[in-house]
């Protein structure tokens, strides 16, 4: 029994200690979409997605369409969009 309540406490320990020392991310790039809970980055080749939190801060810019700027946010919020792969898939062997 002392086994599972160690376990529970390492667990819930990780569990708050992710959520207190969460890392931030920085990103730069030019806003193609805002909303009132996302703002839309391109960086590059990458589309950032980033969820609009109490943490969100812009660092550098205005964030209307079009313009650069620099986000600040918890990791969490932020998510790279997948773009589809272009590639031309390898025909089946025979």
């Amino acid at each position: 029994m002392k086994l599972k309540t160690l376990m529970g406490v390492i667990a819930t320990g990780c569990i708050f200690g992710s959520t207190a020392f969460g890392d931030t991310l920085e990103k730069k790039g030019i806003v193609t979409a805002v909303t009132d809970s996302q703002i839309t980055l391109q960086c590059g080749l990458e589309t950032w997605i980033i969820n609009r939190s109490s943490t969100t801060k812009v660092i550098n810019g205005t964030l209307t369409p079009g313009s650069t700027v620099t986000v600040q946010c918890d990791l969490p919020d932020a998510q790279k969009k997948e773009e589809p792969s272009t590639a031309t898939p390898a025909p089946e062997p025979r």
